[in-house]
């Protein structure tokens, strides 16, 4: 089912006048093209006017390592907001860029790449011996209950992430969809209660609180159902406190200091966790919830988890299955008000096959149009915006030799934004996937390579109930005037919520045009 038909380009033409270099290291070909193309916004804070109209390529992608203050503001403003710091880099320096020593309290230089691309991320994620994951955690002191509870399969490498990854599968394995599918549909229809014909809400909340309770329920099964949500709410604050500037720059360990709050916040946390354990264990209820299938699991040699490894586990997959779902489902839903006639073809289609009903799992195949959106909701804006590896052992990335300890960082933002991937980036446009087939390495809302992310099934059967219940019954429009700025934290959210009006589902589909940089990530003029 085809929903749109694309318009003509109605923006400048590109600007393709380049200096042609002397030498290979400062060529600038097709990949130095325009600055009309919306990646190049900022381009004129970066002191560049008319593309390649210079003496010098734009893109110098055997650049030096940036060093000193400059490295520093960069980090600094990258840790704000990542997005506009990784576009000006690449517009600078083109799909590859380093930075040198950041810390100048540091006597060590260590190396920090960035890499985009489907090339670049090819090398990365498919040698998970060379490009050892790490987390997007703080560390934390050694021994702490922080670093206890932030070890979980997304910080494990080589023989620990297999085994652990192989006890996991069970519970996040297709089959076990149907097993959560009564939960999803339940938690949604207890939202969906609430709502009134009529009202304001932010979207934003609504799609946390959901995903926090389908992520605990996940997690902790029925029978704690309250303790549970408690639980994750302390996961979420947790999260939250992580990726706060005073706590990332200031990691003093002393009274007073953020950082301080958040490892006194992560001892709480652990025990907390721990006493669920303890009470699982003494019951075996012998349940579903994925901590009662970990309780229980067992490798080909008999090993289970560890005390310690239970707790990371169960932190970071609720992180995964909370923060990813939330942040997913509210740019969804802002995107589809946001084009009422794509809206109005998909609920043609729910409607035809659901009749009204929550979906059941054997007809999610045939809502072939919302898997398109869902899709085309990820590439644009992914929940995740970019992760880190580090090099364990020397190795060449590009025109840079890293040394053992290197930092490289990789995209997904920045990889489904590429208009040689994605011809016009910026538009969202569910049709594209009937005749795309990126690469692994060119879509990667998931991550990609043997750590493709675990809850993959399970999140894209929550997006696809939850989002086939709420369009079938309310029409949600944004509030008129309303301000949608980016933030990022864990994931990619909405910097003031996302203001917008219930409506019983009527079919009356408007667009209400936001102000933001919203419009930095999105074309919502030409499309």
């Amino acid at each position: 089912m085809s929903v749109t038909e694309k318009p003509p380009w109605k923006g400048p033409a590109p600007v393709v006048a380049c200096i042609i270099p002397k030498d290979e290291t400062e060529r600038c070909d097709g990949d130095n093209r325009l600055l009309s193309h919306p990646l190049s916004q900022g381009a004129e804070r970066l002191g560049v006017a008319g593309a390649c109209r210079m003496s010098t390529p734009l893109r110098q992608e055997h650049a030096p390592p940036l060093r000193g203050l400059k490295a520093l503001t960069t980090a600094f403003q990258f840790v704000s907001d990542p997005i506009p710091v990784m576009r000006s880099m690449y517009i600078e320096r083109g799909l590859i860029s380093a930075f040198g020593k950041i810390n100048p309290l540091s006597k060590r230089e260590r190396l920090v790449v960035m890499a985009i691309g489907p090339e670049y991320n090819r090398q990365i994620l498919s040698d998970p011996d060379t490009f050892r994951a790490r987390g997007m955690v703080l560390q934390g002191p050694q021994g702490s209950a922080h670093q206890r509870i932030r070890f979980g399969l997304i910080s494990m490498n080589g023989e620990q992430y297999l085994q652990q990854r192989k006890l996991l599968i069970p519970p996040f394995h297709k089959k076990s969809m149907e097993g959560y599918h009564n939960a999803i549909v339940n938690l949604t229809e207890q939202m969906l209660g609430t709502w009134r014909d009529g009202e304001q809400r932010n979207m934003c909340g609504e799609m946390q609180a959901l995903a926090l309770r389908v992520a605990s329920m996940v997690l902790f099964g029925g029978s704690d159902a309250e303790e549970a949500y408690q639980i994750g709410q302390m996961m979420k604050e947790w999260l939250a406190m992580c990726f706060r500037r005073r706590v990332w720059f200031f990691q003093v360990n002393i009274p007073g200091t953020p950082y301080r709050r958040l490892l006194g916040h992560a001892g709480r946390l652990e025990r907390e966790i721990r006493a669920m354990i303890d009470r699982r264990r003494r019951e075996e209820t012998g349940g579903g919830d994925v901590l009662s299938v970990l309780l229980r699991a067992r490798d080909e040699n008999g090993n289970s988890a560890s005390e310690g490894e239970l707790i990371g586990q169960v932190n970071v997959i609720f992180a995964a299955a909370h923060e990813t779902n939330a942040s997913a489902l509210t740019w969804t839903l802002f995107l589809l008000s946001q084009h009422p006639r794509i809206m109005a073809v998909l609920l043609d289609e729910l409607e035809s096959t659901l009749h009204g009903d929550a979906p059941r799992i054997d007809q999610l195949h045939h809502l072939a149009l919302l898997e398109r959106v869902i899709k085309e909701s990820l590439r644009l804006i992914p929940p995740v915006v970019w992760s880190t590896r580090i090099v364990d052992q020397p190795v060449k990335l590009g025109p840079y030799f890293l040394p053992k300890g290197s930092r490289v960082l990789y995209s997904q933002y920045m990889t489904h934004h590429l208009p040689e991937l994605y011809p016009n980036p910026e538009w969202f446009d569910p049709d594209r996937w009937l005749s795309t087939e990126p690469s692994p390495y060119a879509y990667l809302p998931f991550g990609g390579g043997p750590r493709m992310c675990i809850g993959y099934a399970f999140s894209m059967t929550m997006l696809r109930i939850t989002l086939a219940m709420i369009l079938q019954r309310y029409r949600l429009s944004l509030v008129p005037g309303a301000r949608i700025d980016r933030k990022y934290a864990v994931t990619l959210l909405p910097k003031y919520g996302m203001p917008m009006m219930v409506h019983k589902q009527d079919r009356q589909f408007t667009k209400e045009i936001p102000r933001g940089n919203i419009h930095e990530m999105v074309d919502l003029a030409t499309h």
